[in-house]
């Protein structure tokens, strides 16, 4: 995958509004935060506009990546401590055993080849450092399914931890590999604002489906009137399964 990408683009598109949409990923990153050991110099993997370390006072460092330049436009405006790299995390632009802790929120679930990915995070990783990373995993988005829209489809709880420990070398290997899958849940006015809460971040929940048609009035209408037969006193919710990922290296 090279930055000039379809993906990337649309990241970089979406960089200026993403946190009027960002409710799901700021759920998240409260939750990762609170079991993240992170320490010394920090590897954000997918910054986005940016994520505020400033309360983990063992941070002294923190290197943001991501793949869309606007999104470290955004970031640099507001956090210009940080060290962005425009980069792709199958490919980092990193010398190996560089960084003491990585921290990753809802971003590796956009690489093709995540093997590849995780066997970056072990590269880059000193001994004895921490990986802490969120990845939307298998049995998201329930919700559009039943409105009919066509949803990617993403790894199983079991496939994550293979790609893990796939990027274990002989004499290198990972101390240990937590995963917890939670169910998240997240609600909305409407059935506009909840697309939104993906599109607006750059997201997208049908990237290669080639049977895509723009819905006409009618079936425009039609998907609102099922998503309303979905809304409880909170909203109408869009249900994510989020694989919480902690790695120590050997």
């Amino acid at each position: 995958m090279t930055l000039d990408n379809p993906l990337a683009n649309k990241f970089s598109s979406a960089a200026r509004q993403y946190k009027q949409h960002d409710v799901l990923q700021r759920l998240s990153a409260q939750q990762l935060l609170k079991q993240a050991n992170l320490n010394g110099t920090l590897l954000d993997i997918g910054a986005g506009p940016g994520t505020d370390f400033s309360a983990l006072t063992a941070v002294n460092q923190v290197v943001a990546v991501d793949i869309a330049h606007g999104m470290l436009t955004e970031l640099t405006q507001q956090f210009t401590e940080y060290l962005p790299l425009c980069s792709d995390a199958q490919a980092l632009g990193l010398q190996a055993e560089s960084v003491d802790s990585i921290y990753s929120n809802l971003a590796l679930q956009w690489c093709p080849n995540l093997p590849q990915a995780c066997c970056e995070l072990h590269r880059v990783l000193r001994p004895n450092g921490e990986c802490h990373v969120s990845i939307v995993a298998d049995g998201s988005l329930a919700e559009l399914k039943t409105l009919g829209f066509h949803v990617n489809q993403f790894n199983s709880v079991s496939a994550l931890k293979q790609a893990f420990m796939s990027s274990q070398t002989q004499n290198n290997t990972w101390q240990s590999i937590d995963i917890k899958l939670e169910c998240i849940q997240v609600y909305f006015d409407d059935l506009r604002s909840l697309l939104y809460s993906i599109k607006g971040v750059g997201a997208s929940f049908a990237q290669h489906n080639p049977n895509r048609t723009v819905l006409n009035k009618q079936q425009w209408q039609q998907r609102v009137e099922l998503a309303e037969r979905l809304r409880t006193e909170k909203g109408i919710p869009l249900t994510y399964q989020i694989a919480f990922i902690r790695a120590k290296r050997g």
